[in-house]
């Protein structure tokens, strides 16, 4: 069985993105020329449902689900899901350069060498990456990605979310579905150079080095909106529904900004996340030199681009584009789609929260 990430489906399904704060879907219309945002739904999980990657509160999970479709009506239960990264394993792979149904042959063979668990427990899926054909001395080679996860792993998400009534079309993962989405928002189109995505989640931070559409290198660091909170929390002594209210009038200190009339509280929270927000870009900045360092031909990188549940306070792509000397921006993956959403918030989630939820409703739809 494979996880079918580079399966193409043609019919629209609802982008299911799922975390460990909650449940974020999204359905797209393909119009003549690009897309229209035909819905768009978020609901919080009441108490904690997910804990190291699985779903473990079967009732809350099911009951969430279930009042997010009905709630909304949504005209379809086809669904697109994404995996966490941390649960699943990636790696660019060198293979001999042969025909697909050759390449499908022995990829599973090379891929053994690589996953840490028995093959015979684990789903596979691959991707040839065309446009890395290439002479070496020991004959024709290609890269090819690898995505592999746990059976037990797949089985825990696509079982609970059938329990709900729904039907999983596809599973990829989360840093698929955002490269998805930006390369419809025409954000990472130059060939010339390479990006970075940033998905900022609520316990883990994906950083991706992509060229062409592509990741070229992963990172996945365990820092996300939940370490955000909790300094917060442990800093001022307020509740998590004060901080909810708290977070978007929180704004990093970067150059250039009036600070001499800041609320003290604001000042506080400023000061204590500030470190989180240090310790992503210090990660992107390690991604960075660890790819240098194991690569001989290197494109300039043009833009980092920050998405995810952990864009919840002001400046944080000033404060990266500050601590890194690289153009950064916040992720609007509502570029090139139709809607008329607030730019700030819509049903108490952020714009750049929304690139997986997009990302996987775009499956499929712009072949």
């Amino acid at each position: 069985m494979v996880l079918n990430i580079f399966k193409r489906n043609h019919k629209p399904q609802i982008g299911l993105d799922i975390t460990s704060d909650g449940i974020t879907a999204v359905l797209l219309h393909k119009k003549s020329k690009g897309f229209s945002l035909k819905k768009l739904a978020y609901k919080p999980f009441s108490e904690e449902v997910i804990q190291n990657g699985l779903i473990n509160n079967s009732t809350v999970f099911i009951e969430t689900l279930k009042k997010l479709f009905d709630e909304n009506k949504f005209d379809t239960k086809m669904v697109n899901i994404a995996l966490p990264s941390n649960i699943i394993f990636l790696k660019t792979i060198i293979l001999p350069d042969l025909p697909l149904d050759e390449l499908m042959i022995i990829a599973p063979q090379e891929a053994s060498k690589h996953i840490p668990i028995p093959i015979e427990e684990v789903n596979i899926d691959f991707d040839v990456l065309e446009n890395t054909r290439r002479q070496e001395e020991t004959g024709r080679k290609v890269d090819v990605i690898m995505v592999a996860s746990a059976k037990s792993m797949i089985k825990n998400y696509v079982d609970h979310i059938c329990d709900a009534g729904l039907n999983v079309t596809s599973i990829d993962i989360t840093p698929f579905a955002m490269i998805r989405a930006l390369a419809n928002a025409e954000l990472i189109d130059n060939s010339d150079y390479m990006y970075i995505s940033v998905l900022i989640g609520y316990e883990n931070t994906d950083i991706n080095i992509i060229h062409k559409g592509m990741p070229l290198f992963s990172n996945n660091v365990p820092i996300g909106r939940k370490n955000v909170i909790d300094s917060i929390s442990h800093s001022l002594e307020i509740d998590d529904s004060a901080i909810e209210k708290l977070l978007p009038e929180i704004a990093l200190i970067v150059p250039g900004m009036n600070v001499e009339d800041l609320d003290p509280q604001l000042s506080k929270a400023a000061a204590v996340v500030r470190n989180i927000y240090n310790n992503i870009s210090s990660e992107i900045q390690k991604t960075i030199e660890f790819y240098y360092s194991q690569n001989s031909e290197n494109k300039e990188i043009k833009k980092i681009i920050v998405g995810g549940s952990g864009v919840c306070v002001k400046n944080i792509d000033k404060y990266i584009a500050n601590r890194l000397k690289i153009d950064t921006m916040l992720c609007n993956s509502l570029n090139n789609i139709d809607h008329n959403i607030d730019e700030n918030f819509t049903n108490g989630i952020k714009i750049p929260a929304l690139v997986t939820s997009v990302g996987l409703a775009l499956k499929g739809l712009q072949d």
